[in-house]
C-alpha cells in the first residue's frame, strides 16, 4: 500500500449491472490510484433490514468477484457491512425471522426497525455476519456509526429505555425505577442525580462487551483482519458515556485500532465553515481516540455527484484531513443504489492526481511530531458531570468544550487538544471542563499555565468556589439581543486595525455575555456598551497577567461558532495578549482571514501546515513566532511545487513569506532551527 491509503468504498447490488461494474471497479482502482476496497453490504437505498444469512450468501459470492478482481492489483478487500442496530426504521419492520427487541426511546416510543443493543439474539446473529464475513480474510471489516444509543429515527433522541434496560437500570439503582422518573434523574437541573452516571455506566459497557463479542467472531477465523469503526459526534457520543479507548481496544484484539473519523460536510459548504466544524468534531475525535489508532476519516459526498460536492471542495478535504495523521481516507463517491461508478464524475483523475503529496506529507510524518499552540482542554466524561441548565432534552448533556479550537484557528492561531492538563503552556477552557478536576487540580491548571476561559468556563469556575483564580467577585448572565450589551470597545488604549478605540459587534448572530464584578484591577482590553452608547461593563480582560477572559457562552450548539466572533479585532486582540502575556510559542498567522495553522515540532524543525480556508488567495502571508531561533524555511505545495528560502525574523519576531496561497489550498512550511554555528 501507498503512505496515505485510497480505501474506495464501493456499492454494487447484485445481479444488477454486476458483472459491468467489476469491470469498472478494475480500472477504477488503477486510475484513482485506489489501495483498498471496502464492499458495502446491504446499504442505503438498496438495505432490506437486519441481514438474514441467506441474504448475506449472494453478498458473499460479491465478496469472492470483488476479491479476484483485485487480488491480481494487489488491492486488499475489505467488507463494509452497513448497519449493526440499524440507522434508522425507514418505513421497514423487522422481519418475521429476525424478531429482535427494538429499541425504546425516551417517551417509551418503540422503533420498529432498531434494535435493543442488549437484546443476546440479535448480538448473536450480528457475531455470525461477522464470522462468516472473516472466512474471507478482508483486511478491514467496518461496524458503522449506527453502533450507537442515540439517533435512530423516527425514536425521539435514542434509547434504550425498554424493559430490560430499566430492569438494568433498577438493578444498578437498587430499586425500580420508572423510565419516566429515569429520564428527569438523568437530566436533573444543577448538581447530576445518581440515575446520570447509571445511565453512562450501562451505555459506556454495553458497547464495549458487544465489541468484545465481535473481536472474538472475527480473530477466531482470520487473525490478522482488523475491524474499524465508524464514529460520529463526540459532543453526542459523551451523552452516552463513550468509552473511546476501551471501546476501540475491544474491537482492535492484537490488532491496531482502527476508527473513520467523521469529516463534518457530507454535501459541500463554504471552506471556512468546514474547517469550524473540523477542528470542532474531527480533530476533537482524533484526541480522544488511543494514539496508536489508524485514522481512516470518512470522505463523502452524499447526496452524491458533483451536484453535491465539487471536485474542489473533495481535493480540499483530502488535503486538509492531514493534521488528524491519517493512516489513509475511505472514499464513498457514488450512489448507494447500484449504480456504481459514473466516469463522467472525473473523481479518479483528481484522486490520482494528489495522491503524490498526500504520500509525501504522510510519509515525511511532520503531522506525528509534538504539536505546538494554545491546548484546548477536552474529557470524554463530562457529561457525568456537568450540569443541565433546564432538563428537558437529552442534548443538554453533550459538551461545549471544542469552542476555542474552532474560535482560534480560524483567527490565524494554532491549536491542540489534551485530554490531560499540561503544564507551562498556553490552554483553553471553555463549557463546564472544570468540573472534572479536583480542586487542586484547577488550582494546578492556573498556577502552571496561561488560561484562555469563556463565559461558561468562568461561570463554572466561580460555581466551583474558586473564582478568586480569575478574580470574580460575581458574575451574571446577560441575555443576546435584549439591549444590556450591542458591542464591545476597545478600552486599553491601543489602536487595532488602524482604527483608535475600535468596536466589535456583539449583537445579532453572537451569544450570551457574562457581565463580571472581579475583586482586583484588572488589564480591561474591551468593555461593553449598548446601543446608547453606555458603557455596561468590562468585556476581555487579562487578570494578574495570567488569565484572558472571552466573555461570551451559552452557545446554542456545541458545534456550531457565532459568526459574529469572527472578525478582525478580536483577530489582532487575542493575538496580542497570546503574544505579549501567554508568550505563546507557536506561530501565528497576521491579517488573514481563515489562513489556518496547524504546528508541530521536533528537534531540528518548526513544521507549519496552513490551510486557506478563505475563497481569497492569500497573497504573501507573516508568521508571528512568539519564540525560537529559526532559519532556513522549505515550502511544500500541494501541486508538487518545492521552495527553498533563507529568512531570518524582523525584529519583532516575525518572518513574512511572499508567495500567494490559492483558495482551498495548502503549504507544509518546514523551518530549520538556527544552530549555534549560525549565531
Amino acid at each position: 500500500m501507498d503512505p496515505y491509503v485510497y480505501s474506495f468504498r464501493f456499492c454494487c447490488d447484485p445481479d444488477f449491472n454486476d458483472q459491468r461494474e467489476l469491470e469498472s471497479l478494475d480500472r477504477f482502482v488503477e486510475e484513482a490510484a485506489v489501495d483498498d476496497v471496502a464492499v458495502f453490504c446491504n446499504v442505503e437505498e438498496i438495505n432490506t433490514g437486519h441481514m438474514t444469512a441467506a441474504e448475506q450468501e449472494r453478498y458473499l459470492k460479491l465478496l469472492e468477484d470483488v476479491k479476484r478482481v483485485l487480488e491480481p492489483r494487489g488491492v486488499t478487500l475489505s467488507v463494509n457491512h452497513w448497519h449493526s442496530i440499524m440507522h434508522a426504521d425507514l418505513g421497514k419492520r423487522m422481519s418475521e425471522e429476525l424478531p429482535f427487541r427494538p429499541m425504546v426511546d425516551v417517551e417509551g416510543s418503540q422503533a420498529q426497525l432498531c434494535v435493543c443493543p442488549l437484546d443476546t439474539a440479535w448480538q448473536d446473529h450480528l457475531a455470525a455476519l461477522y464470522r462468516r464475513y472473516a472466512a474471507l480474510r478482508p483486511h478491514i471489516l467496518w461496524v458503522e456509526d449506527d453502533f450507537r444509543f442515540h439517533n435512530h429515527a423516527p425514536l425521539e433522541w435514542g434509547g434504550c429505555f425498554c424493559e430490560a434496560h430499566m430492569a438494568l437500570y433498577s438493578r444498578m439503582a437498587g430499586h425500580p425505577v420508572r423510565r419516566e422518573d429515569f429520564v428527569q434523574g438523568v437530566l436533573q437541573p444543577g448538581e447530576p442525580h445518581p440515575y446520570r452516571k447509571i445511565w453512562l455506566d450501562a451505555c459506556r459497557r454495553t458497547l464495549v462487551e458487544i465489541a468484545g463479542r465481535l473481536e472474538e467472531a472475527v480473530h477466531a477465523v482470520s487473525p490478522e483482519t482488523r475491524l474499524g469503526l465508524m464514529s460520529s459526534l463526540p459532543q453526542v457520543h459523551a451523552a452516552e458515556g463513550r468509552d473511546w479507548h476501551g471501546l476501540l481496544r475491544a474491537f482492535a484484539g492484537d490488532q491496531p485500532p482502527v476508527d473513520r473519523i467523521h469529516l463534518p460536510a457530507y454535501s459541500e459548504t463554504s471552506p471556512w465553515r468546514y474547517m469550524l466544524s473540523f477542528n470542532m468534531v474531527s480533530m476533537a475525535n482524533r484526541a480522544l481516540l488511543p494514539a496508536d489508532t489508524l485514522v481512516y476519516p470518512e470522505l463523502e459526498n452524499y447526496p452524491y455527484s458533483r451536484f453535491a460536492k465539487s471536485l474542489a471542495f473533495t481535493r480540499f478535504q483530502l488535503l486538509v484531513s492531514l493534521p488528524l495523521d491519517p493512516a489513509g481516507m475511505t472514499i464513498d463517491l457514488y450512489d448507494l443504489n447500484g449504480n456504481g461508478i459514473v466516469w463522467e464524475e472525473g473523481y479518479q483523475d483528481m484522486l490520482r492526481e494528489v495522491k503524490p503529496f498526500l504520500n509525501e506529507m504522510k510519509a515525511g510524518g511532520a503531522f506525528g511530531r509534538e504539536k505546538r499552540g494554545v491546548c484546548v482542554l477536552i474529557c470524554e466524561t463530562s457529561s457525568y458531570t456537568l450540569h443541565t441548565r433546564e432538563g428537558r432534552s437529552m442534548e443538554e448533556l453533550y459538551p461545549q468544550e471544542m469552542f476555542f479550537a474552532g474560535y482560534l484557528s480560524a483567527l490565524g492561531v494554532p491549536f491542540w487538544y489534551s485530554t490531560v492538563p499540561p503544564r507551562g503552556q498556553t490552554v483553553a477552557v471553555s463549557g463546564q471542563y472544570l468540573r472534572n478536576l479536583s480542586p487542586g487540580e484547577v488550582r494546578s491548571l492556573f498556577a502552571d499555565n496561561f488560561v484562555l476561559l469563556n463565559g461558561d468556563a468562568l461561570e463554572t469556575l466561580a460555581e466551583l468556589g474558586l473564582g478568586e483564580l480569575a478574580g470574580v467577585r460575581s458574575l451574571r448572565w446577560m441575555r443576546q439581543d435584549q439591549g444590556e450589551y450591542t458591542y464591545e470597545e476597545v478600552t486599553d488604549g491601543r489602536t487595532y486595525c488602524g482604527i483608535p478605540r475600535a468596536r466589535a459587534s456583539a449583537v445579532l448572530l453572537s451569544s450570551d455575555a457574562v457581565l463580571v464584578e472581579y475583586d482586583r484591577e484588572v488589564e480591561e482590553r474591551t468593555a461593553f456598551f449598548d446601543s446608547y452608547r453606555r458603557r455596561t461593563g468590562p468585556a476581555q480582560v487579562v487578570v494578574d497577567g495570567r488569565v484572558m477572559v472571552f466573555p461570551f457562552g451559552n452557545l446554542a450548539s456545541p458545534t456550531e461558532m457565532p459568526q459574529m466572533f469572527l472578525n478582525s479585532l478580536r483577530r489582532e486582540l487575542v493575538q496580542a495578549v497570546l503574544g505579549e502575556r501567554a508568550r505563546l510559542a507557536a506561530p501565528m498567522v497576521e491579517k488573514s482571514a481563515y489562513l489556518q495553522p496547524y504546528c508541530t515540532e521536533d528537534e531540528g524543525h518548526l513544521y507549519v501546515y496552513l490551510v486557506n480556508a478563505s475563497l481569497d488567495p492569500a497573497r504573501g502571508w507573516t508568521l508571528r513566532l512568539g519564540g525560537g531561533a529559526w532559519t532556513r524555511a522549505s515550502l511544500r505545495f500541494s501541486d508538487g511545487r518545492r521552495e527553498e528560502l533563507a529568512m531570518a525574523p524582523d525584529g519583532a519576531g516575525r518572518l513574512s513569506f511572499p508567495q500567494t496561497l490559492p483558495p482551498m489550498e495548502t503549504v507544509l512550511i518546514t523551518l530549520e532551527k538556527q544552530t549555534e554555528d549560525m549565531e
